[in-house]
Protein backbone atom coordinates (compact mmCIF):
# COMPACT_ATOMS: atom_id res chain seq x y z
CA UNK A 1 0.00 0.00 0.00
CA UNK A 2 0.99 3.71 -1.09
CA UNK A 3 1.85 5.21 2.37
CA UNK A 4 3.54 8.43 1.42
CA UNK A 5 3.85 10.27 -1.59
CA UNK A 6 6.25 13.72 -2.54
CA UNK A 7 5.27 15.49 -5.22
CA UNK A 8 7.85 18.07 -6.76
CA UNK A 9 6.85 20.27 -9.94
CA UNK A 10 3.96 18.35 -11.49
CA UNK A 11 1.50 20.06 -13.02
CA UNK A 12 -0.42 22.10 -9.96
CA UNK A 13 1.80 20.34 -7.76
CA UNK A 14 4.85 22.43 -6.42
CA UNK A 15 5.42 20.74 -3.47
CA UNK A 16 3.42 18.52 -1.72
CA UNK A 17 3.80 15.84 0.67
CA UNK A 18 0.82 13.19 1.17
CA UNK A 19 0.04 10.63 3.17
CA UNK A 20 -2.43 8.16 2.47
CA UNK A 21 -4.21 5.56 3.94
CA UNK A 22 -6.58 2.57 2.50
CA UNK A 23 -9.10 4.83 1.46
CA UNK A 24 -8.71 8.36 0.51
CA UNK A 25 -11.39 11.01 -0.95
CA UNK A 26 -10.13 14.61 -2.29
CA UNK A 27 -12.94 17.30 -2.13
CA UNK A 28 -12.04 20.72 -3.01
CA UNK A 29 -13.65 23.44 -6.09
CA UNK A 30 -13.26 23.11 -9.77
CA UNK A 31 -9.71 23.14 -10.98
CA UNK A 32 -7.80 22.61 -7.67
CA UNK A 33 -6.32 19.80 -9.06
CA UNK A 34 -7.57 17.07 -7.44
CA UNK A 35 -6.90 14.94 -10.93
CA UNK A 36 -3.43 15.83 -10.82
CA UNK A 37 -3.40 14.34 -7.45
CA UNK A 38 -4.39 10.94 -9.01
CA UNK A 39 -2.62 11.58 -12.37
CA UNK A 40 1.09 12.08 -9.87
CA UNK A 41 0.38 8.30 -8.15
CA UNK A 42 -0.39 7.31 -11.84
CA UNK A 43 2.83 8.12 -12.90
CA UNK A 44 4.98 7.20 -10.09
CA UNK A 45 2.60 3.47 -10.66
CA UNK A 46 4.02 3.82 -14.85
CA UNK A 47 7.18 4.21 -13.48
CA UNK A 48 7.29 0.32 -12.06
CA UNK A 49 5.15 -0.63 -14.63
CA UNK A 50 5.15 -0.45 -18.87
CA UNK A 51 6.94 2.32 -19.69
CA UNK A 52 5.88 5.98 -20.38
CA UNK A 53 4.85 6.14 -23.44
CA UNK A 54 1.78 7.60 -24.29
CA UNK A 55 0.13 4.74 -24.60
CA UNK A 56 1.33 3.30 -21.10
CA UNK A 57 -0.20 6.29 -20.01
CA UNK A 58 -2.91 6.56 -21.66
CA UNK A 59 -3.90 2.47 -20.37
CA UNK A 60 -4.07 4.00 -16.58
CA UNK A 61 -6.97 6.50 -17.25
CA UNK A 62 -4.03 9.66 -17.52
CA UNK A 63 -4.89 12.02 -19.29
CA UNK A 64 -1.98 12.05 -22.78
CA UNK A 65 -0.20 15.29 -21.98
CA UNK A 66 2.58 16.47 -24.18
CA UNK A 67 5.77 15.92 -21.48
CA UNK A 68 6.77 19.58 -21.41
CA UNK A 69 3.49 20.82 -19.96
CA UNK A 70 3.98 18.07 -17.27
CA UNK A 71 6.17 20.29 -15.42
CA UNK A 72 5.45 22.91 -13.38
CA UNK A 73 5.25 26.72 -15.00
CA UNK A 74 3.70 28.87 -12.68
CA UNK A 75 4.29 32.95 -13.07
CA UNK A 76 7.95 34.18 -11.96
CA UNK A 77 8.91 31.17 -11.78
CA UNK A 78 12.23 29.37 -13.48
CA UNK A 79 10.45 26.72 -16.14
CA UNK A 80 11.88 23.52 -14.58
CA UNK A 81 14.02 21.02 -16.20
CA UNK A 82 12.42 17.66 -14.37
CA UNK A 83 9.54 16.78 -11.82
CA UNK A 84 10.12 14.26 -8.76
CA UNK A 85 8.36 11.75 -7.17
CA UNK A 86 8.99 9.61 -3.70
CA UNK A 87 6.63 6.92 -2.63
CA UNK A 88 6.85 5.29 0.88
CA UNK A 89 5.49 1.77 0.64
CA UNK A 90 3.87 -0.03 3.69
CA UNK A 91 6.45 -2.90 3.26
CA UNK A 92 9.49 -0.46 3.81
CA UNK A 93 10.39 0.06 0.34
CA UNK A 94 11.39 3.80 -0.65
CA UNK A 95 11.15 4.52 -4.19
CA UNK A 96 12.14 7.43 -5.95
CA UNK A 97 12.18 8.66 -9.71
CA UNK A 98 12.95 12.05 -11.72
CA UNK A 99 11.62 12.43 -15.27
CA UNK A 100 12.91 14.52 -17.85
CA UNK A 101 11.50 15.63 -21.05
CA UNK A 102 13.09 18.04 -23.66
CA UNK A 103 11.19 20.12 -25.90
CA UNK A 104 10.29 17.99 -29.11
CA UNK A 105 10.31 14.96 -27.29
CA UNK A 106 7.28 12.92 -27.40
CA UNK A 107 8.62 10.35 -24.46
CA UNK A 108 9.10 11.28 -20.72
CA UNK A 109 12.95 9.29 -19.71
CA UNK A 110 13.83 9.02 -16.19
CA UNK A 111 16.71 11.10 -15.05
CA UNK A 112 17.45 9.26 -12.24
CA UNK A 113 15.13 6.47 -10.42
CA UNK A 114 16.33 4.46 -6.67
CA UNK A 115 14.59 1.84 -4.67
CA UNK A 116 15.57 1.19 -1.71
CA UNK A 117 14.62 -0.61 1.90
CA UNK A 118 15.92 1.15 4.95
CA UNK A 119 19.73 1.67 3.95
CA UNK A 120 19.66 -1.42 1.56
CA UNK A 121 19.69 -0.20 -2.18
CA UNK A 122 17.89 -2.60 -4.41
CA UNK A 123 18.32 -0.67 -7.63
CA UNK A 124 19.15 2.56 -9.14
CA UNK A 125 20.38 5.09 -12.15
CA UNK A 126 21.22 8.05 -12.30
CA UNK A 127 24.04 9.57 -14.84
CA UNK A 128 26.36 8.07 -12.90
CA UNK A 129 25.21 4.63 -13.72
CA UNK A 130 22.94 1.84 -13.14
CA UNK A 131 23.21 -1.03 -11.30
CA UNK A 132 20.47 -3.50 -9.97
CA UNK A 133 20.86 -6.37 -6.83
CA UNK A 134 24.94 -5.10 -7.19
CA UNK A 135 24.72 -5.45 -10.95
CA UNK A 136 26.06 -3.10 -13.31
CA UNK A 137 23.71 -2.09 -15.74
CA UNK A 138 25.14 1.16 -17.43
CA UNK A 139 24.60 0.19 -21.13
CA UNK A 140 21.20 -2.25 -21.05
CA UNK A 141 18.22 0.01 -19.98
CA UNK A 142 16.02 2.10 -22.30
CA UNK A 143 15.29 5.13 -20.68
CA UNK A 144 11.13 5.52 -20.79
CA UNK A 145 10.88 2.51 -19.11
CA UNK A 146 11.59 2.44 -15.33
CA UNK A 147 14.31 -0.28 -13.84
CA UNK A 148 12.05 -2.36 -12.19
CA UNK A 149 9.89 -3.87 -15.38
CA UNK A 150 13.18 -4.73 -17.05
CA UNK A 151 14.96 -6.78 -14.02
CA UNK A 152 11.90 -8.25 -12.39
CA UNK A 153 12.09 -11.51 -14.68
CA UNK A 154 15.66 -11.44 -14.48
CA UNK A 155 16.68 -11.13 -10.36
CA UNK A 156 15.51 -12.82 -7.26
CA UNK A 157 13.84 -10.06 -5.37
CA UNK A 158 12.10 -10.58 -1.99
CA UNK A 159 8.49 -11.10 -2.42
CA UNK A 160 7.04 -9.05 -0.02
CA UNK A 161 8.78 -6.14 -2.52
CA UNK A 162 8.18 -7.90 -5.70
CA UNK A 163 4.35 -8.09 -4.61
CA UNK A 164 4.40 -4.32 -3.40
CA UNK A 165 5.37 -3.00 -6.85
CA UNK A 166 3.06 -5.32 -8.68
CA UNK A 167 -0.20 -4.26 -6.99
CA UNK A 168 0.69 -1.09 -7.29
CA UNK A 169 1.98 -0.80 -11.21
CA UNK A 170 -1.65 -2.00 -11.83
CA UNK A 171 -3.30 0.86 -10.36
CA UNK A 172 -5.67 3.19 -13.26
CA UNK A 173 -7.80 5.89 -12.59
CA UNK A 174 -11.66 4.72 -13.47
CA UNK A 175 -13.92 7.09 -14.93
CA UNK A 176 -17.00 5.14 -16.09
CA UNK A 177 -18.36 6.96 -18.76
CA UNK A 178 -22.44 6.50 -19.35
CA UNK A 179 -22.67 5.45 -23.46
CA UNK A 180 -19.74 2.45 -22.23
CA UNK A 181 -22.00 1.56 -19.39
CA UNK A 182 -25.16 2.09 -21.46
CA UNK A 183 -23.67 -0.01 -24.33
CA UNK A 184 -24.03 2.80 -26.99
CA UNK A 185 -20.35 2.56 -27.33
CA UNK A 186 -18.22 0.02 -27.85
CA UNK A 187 -14.55 -0.50 -27.64
CA UNK A 188 -11.25 -2.47 -26.75
CA UNK A 189 -11.01 -4.08 -23.26
CA UNK A 190 -7.06 -2.90 -22.41
CA UNK A 191 -7.58 -2.86 -18.47
CA UNK A 192 -8.66 -5.81 -17.53
CA UNK A 193 -11.49 -7.13 -16.33
CA UNK A 194 -14.03 -3.69 -17.13
CA UNK A 195 -12.14 -1.07 -19.10
CA UNK A 196 -11.38 2.02 -17.87
CA UNK A 197 -14.66 3.51 -18.79
CA UNK A 198 -17.05 0.23 -18.75
CA UNK A 199 -16.12 -0.95 -21.88
CA UNK A 200 -16.35 -4.52 -21.13
CA UNK A 201 -19.54 -4.30 -18.30
CA UNK A 202 -21.56 -7.35 -20.02
CA UNK A 203 -18.72 -9.63 -19.78
CA UNK A 204 -17.00 -8.79 -16.46
CA UNK A 205 -20.59 -8.85 -14.95
CA UNK A 206 -20.68 -12.27 -15.87
CA UNK A 207 -17.86 -13.49 -14.43
CA UNK A 208 -18.46 -11.08 -11.37
CA UNK A 209 -21.84 -13.45 -11.14
CA UNK A 210 -19.03 -16.39 -11.60
CA UNK A 211 -17.32 -15.00 -8.52
CA UNK A 212 -20.43 -14.79 -6.10
CA UNK A 213 -21.75 -17.74 -7.02
CA UNK A 214 -18.98 -19.83 -5.75
CA UNK A 215 -20.04 -18.46 -2.34
CA UNK A 216 -23.89 -19.06 -2.38
CA UNK A 217 -24.44 -21.60 0.62
CA UNK A 218 -23.87 -25.38 -0.66
CA UNK A 219 -20.58 -24.82 -2.59
CA UNK A 220 -18.35 -26.41 -0.92
CA UNK A 221 -15.33 -24.90 -2.99
CA UNK A 222 -14.71 -21.89 -1.08
CA UNK A 223 -15.64 -21.14 2.43
CA UNK A 224 -13.39 -18.60 3.60
CA UNK A 225 -15.85 -16.42 5.54
CA UNK A 226 -13.93 -12.89 4.72
CA UNK A 227 -14.34 -13.30 0.81
CA UNK A 228 -17.81 -14.23 1.34
CA UNK A 229 -18.80 -10.98 2.87
CA UNK A 230 -16.97 -8.86 0.20
CA UNK A 231 -18.57 -10.62 -2.50
CA UNK A 232 -21.96 -10.72 -1.19
CA UNK A 233 -21.73 -7.17 0.31
CA UNK A 234 -20.73 -6.11 -3.14
CA UNK A 235 -23.74 -7.80 -5.31
CA UNK A 236 -25.94 -6.34 -2.12
CA UNK A 237 -24.49 -2.60 -4.01
CA UNK A 238 -26.19 -3.40 -6.72
CA UNK A 239 -30.00 -3.88 -5.52
CA UNK A 240 -29.53 -0.58 -3.35
CA UNK A 241 -31.64 1.73 -5.65
CA UNK A 242 -34.48 -0.99 -5.28
CA UNK A 243 -36.15 -1.90 -8.39
CA UNK A 244 -33.74 -4.55 -9.31
CA UNK A 245 -33.64 -8.37 -8.37
CA UNK A 246 -31.26 -9.84 -10.77
CA UNK A 247 -28.65 -8.60 -13.58
CA UNK A 248 -26.52 -10.93 -15.76
CA UNK A 249 -25.66 -10.98 -19.56
CA UNK A 250 -27.61 -13.08 -22.25
CA UNK A 251 -28.30 -12.51 -25.81
CA UNK A 252 -31.29 -10.53 -25.88
CA UNK A 253 -34.07 -10.76 -28.76
CA UNK A 254 -34.26 -8.14 -31.50
CA UNK A 255 -37.30 -6.88 -30.58
CA UNK A 256 -36.57 -5.79 -26.93
CA UNK A 257 -33.41 -4.18 -27.89
CA UNK A 258 -32.89 -0.79 -28.48
CA UNK A 259 -30.77 -0.23 -31.85
CA UNK A 260 -28.65 2.43 -30.43
CA UNK A 261 -26.50 -0.40 -28.82
CA UNK A 262 -23.30 -0.61 -30.66
CA UNK A 263 -23.11 -4.32 -30.68
CA UNK A 264 -26.83 -6.09 -30.56
CA UNK A 265 -25.45 -9.17 -31.77
CA UNK A 266 -23.18 -9.88 -28.79
CA UNK A 267 -24.45 -10.61 -25.42
CA UNK A 268 -25.63 -7.29 -23.50
CA UNK A 269 -25.71 -6.35 -20.13
CA UNK A 270 -29.66 -6.93 -18.10
CA UNK A 271 -31.28 -6.38 -15.22
CA UNK A 272 -34.51 -7.60 -14.13
CA UNK A 273 -37.03 -4.95 -13.02
CA UNK A 274 -39.25 -6.48 -10.22
CA UNK A 275 -41.97 -4.34 -10.86
CA UNK A 276 -42.94 -5.27 -14.27
CA UNK A 277 -44.45 -7.77 -16.30
CA UNK A 278 -42.60 -11.29 -16.52
CA UNK A 279 -42.49 -10.97 -20.29
CA UNK A 280 -40.87 -7.62 -20.81
CA UNK A 281 -38.77 -7.44 -17.12
CA UNK A 282 -35.65 -7.83 -18.72
CA UNK A 283 -34.05 -4.30 -19.19
CA UNK A 284 -31.02 -4.16 -21.24
CA UNK A 285 -27.97 -1.51 -19.89
CA UNK A 286 -29.21 1.09 -22.37
CA UNK A 287 -33.01 1.25 -20.81
CA UNK A 288 -31.25 0.72 -17.24
CA UNK A 289 -31.13 3.46 -14.66
CA UNK A 290 -27.69 5.04 -15.02
CA UNK A 291 -27.01 5.04 -10.86
CA UNK A 292 -27.64 1.23 -11.38
CA UNK A 293 -24.98 0.86 -14.08
CA UNK A 294 -23.03 3.11 -11.85
CA UNK A 295 -23.04 0.86 -9.02
CA UNK A 296 -22.33 -2.09 -11.15
CA UNK A 297 -19.38 -1.24 -12.36
CA UNK A 298 -17.88 0.06 -8.86
CA UNK A 299 -18.77 -3.24 -7.56
CA UNK A 300 -16.83 -5.28 -9.96
CA UNK A 301 -13.59 -2.82 -9.57
CA UNK A 302 -14.12 -3.67 -5.72
CA UNK A 303 -14.15 -7.11 -5.73
CA UNK A 304 -13.81 -8.89 -9.49
CA UNK A 305 -10.87 -11.44 -8.81
CA UNK A 306 -9.01 -9.83 -11.94
CA UNK A 307 -9.13 -6.05 -10.85
CA UNK A 308 -6.41 -3.69 -9.34
CA UNK A 309 -5.79 -3.91 -5.76
CA UNK A 310 -4.85 0.11 -5.48
CA UNK A 311 -6.81 2.38 -8.12
CA UNK A 312 -8.93 5.90 -8.30
CA UNK A 313 -12.41 6.14 -9.02
CA UNK A 314 -12.65 10.01 -10.13
CA UNK A 315 -16.06 11.55 -9.28
CA UNK A 316 -17.37 8.94 -7.15
CA UNK A 317 -20.74 10.41 -7.04
CA UNK A 318 -21.62 9.93 -10.79
CA UNK A 319 -25.14 9.82 -11.54
CA UNK A 320 -25.82 8.78 -7.66
CA UNK A 321 -28.17 10.99 -5.61
CA UNK A 322 -26.87 11.50 -2.14
CA UNK A 323 -28.22 8.51 -0.19
CA UNK A 324 -26.74 6.43 -3.16
CA UNK A 325 -23.11 8.25 -2.75
CA UNK A 326 -23.00 8.00 0.91
CA UNK A 327 -23.82 4.22 0.72
CA UNK A 328 -21.30 3.56 -1.87
CA UNK A 329 -18.53 5.17 -0.44
CA UNK A 330 -19.46 3.20 2.94
CA UNK A 331 -19.22 0.36 1.14
CA UNK A 332 -15.79 1.16 -0.33
CA UNK A 333 -14.36 1.51 3.26
CA UNK A 334 -15.54 -1.27 4.46
CA UNK A 335 -14.47 -3.38 1.71
CA UNK A 336 -10.66 -2.15 1.89
CA UNK A 337 -11.78 -2.94 5.66
CA UNK A 338 -12.34 -6.28 5.32
CA UNK A 339 -9.53 -6.62 2.42
CA UNK A 340 -6.57 -5.64 4.73
CA UNK A 341 -7.48 -6.80 7.94
CA UNK A 342 -7.66 -10.83 6.76
CA UNK A 343 -4.86 -9.81 4.33
CA UNK A 344 -7.25 -11.78 1.53
CA UNK A 345 -6.47 -11.92 -1.85
CA UNK A 346 -9.96 -10.51 -3.05
CA UNK A 347 -10.98 -7.28 -3.04
CA UNK A 348 -9.70 -3.85 -3.18
CA UNK A 349 -6.70 -2.76 -0.61
CA UNK A 350 -6.32 0.99 -1.33
CA UNK A 351 -8.75 3.29 -3.45
CA UNK A 352 -8.89 6.98 -4.01
CA UNK A 353 -11.77 9.38 -4.76
CA UNK A 354 -12.68 12.21 -5.81
CA UNK A 355 -16.32 14.04 -5.36
CA UNK A 356 -18.33 17.18 -5.21
CA UNK A 357 -21.00 15.74 -3.68
CA UNK A 358 -21.41 16.43 0.14
CA UNK A 359 -22.73 13.75 1.36
CA UNK A 360 -19.64 11.39 0.51
CA UNK A 361 -17.77 12.92 3.39
CA UNK A 362 -20.67 11.12 5.56
CA UNK A 363 -19.17 7.86 5.29
CA UNK A 364 -15.92 9.28 6.90
CA UNK A 365 -15.08 8.90 10.66
CA UNK A 366 -12.44 11.76 11.02
CA UNK A 367 -10.79 10.00 14.17
CA UNK A 368 -10.40 6.56 11.70
CA UNK A 369 -7.10 7.09 10.82
CA UNK A 370 -7.28 4.43 7.80
CA UNK A 371 -9.46 6.40 6.19
CA UNK A 372 -8.87 9.78 5.06
CA UNK A 373 -11.02 13.24 3.51
CA UNK A 374 -8.14 15.90 1.61
CA UNK A 375 -9.23 19.67 1.10
CA UNK A 376 -7.45 20.81 -2.03
CA UNK A 377 -7.26 23.55 -3.15
CA UNK A 378 -4.87 26.41 -4.84
CA UNK A 379 -2.95 28.71 -2.72
CA UNK A 380 -1.93 32.86 -3.56
CA UNK A 381 0.91 31.02 -6.35
CA UNK A 382 -1.62 28.93 -7.57
CA UNK A 383 0.25 26.24 -6.18
CA UNK A 384 -2.00 23.04 -5.21
CA UNK A 385 -2.41 21.88 -1.93
CA UNK A 386 -3.73 19.09 0.00
CA UNK A 387 -4.60 19.45 3.40
CA UNK A 388 -5.75 16.37 5.54
CA UNK A 389 -9.32 17.21 6.89
CA UNK A 390 -8.75 15.94 10.97
CA UNK A 391 -10.67 17.28 14.52
CA UNK A 392 -8.42 19.59 15.73
CA UNK A 393 -6.00 18.31 18.06
CA UNK A 394 -7.32 17.30 21.79
CA UNK A 395 -10.44 16.95 20.91
CA UNK A 396 -12.47 13.77 21.54
CA UNK A 397 -15.36 12.56 20.07
CA UNK A 398 -17.77 13.26 22.50
CA UNK A 399 -16.46 17.19 22.02
CA UNK A 400 -16.35 16.91 18.17
CA UNK A 401 -19.91 16.52 18.31
CA UNK A 402 -20.64 18.76 20.88
CA UNK A 403 -18.35 21.40 18.43
CA UNK A 404 -20.46 20.43 15.28
CA UNK A 405 -23.64 21.23 17.02
CA UNK A 406 -25.48 18.20 15.50
CA UNK A 407 -24.20 18.87 11.87
CA UNK A 408 -22.72 16.13 9.84
CA UNK A 409 -19.66 16.43 7.48
CA UNK A 410 -21.96 17.56 4.38
CA UNK A 411 -23.54 20.39 6.64
CA UNK A 412 -20.26 21.52 7.63
CA UNK A 413 -18.99 21.95 3.82
CA UNK A 414 -22.37 23.55 2.70
CA UNK A 415 -22.25 26.13 5.21
CA UNK A 416 -18.59 27.02 4.36
CA UNK A 417 -17.45 25.53 7.46
CA UNK A 418 -14.58 23.38 5.92
CA UNK A 419 -12.27 25.72 4.57
CA UNK A 420 -11.36 25.69 0.83
CA UNK A 421 -13.89 22.81 0.17
CA UNK A 422 -16.13 25.28 -1.52
CA UNK A 423 -13.38 26.62 -3.65
CA UNK A 424 -10.92 29.20 -3.40
CA UNK A 425 -13.92 31.84 -2.27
Amino acid sequence: MLEKLNVTRFKTLREEALEFGRVNLFIGGNGTGKSNILEAIGIASACLGRGLGDTDIGLKGLRITPPELMKSSFKNEDLPKTFALEGEFSSGVTYKCTLQSREGDPLLRFFSESATVGNRRIFGRSNRGASATGVSHVDRLEQHRGIWDQIKATYEIESQIADEFQRFSRYVIYTPQTDFLRGRWSGRIDTPPIGLHGEGLPEAASTFLDCWRRYLPGNPLHTIEHEKEIINSLVDLVWLPGWASQFGSHYAPASLTSRDIADRASKILYFRDKFMHASRNRLSGYDSSEGTLFLLFSAIVLGHPDAPRIFALDNVDNALNPRLTKSLVERVIKICEITNENNSSLGAQQVFLTSHNPTALDAFDLFDDNNRIFVVKRNAKGHTTAKRLIPPEGMTKDNWEIVRGGRNLSQLWLDGDIPGALGNI
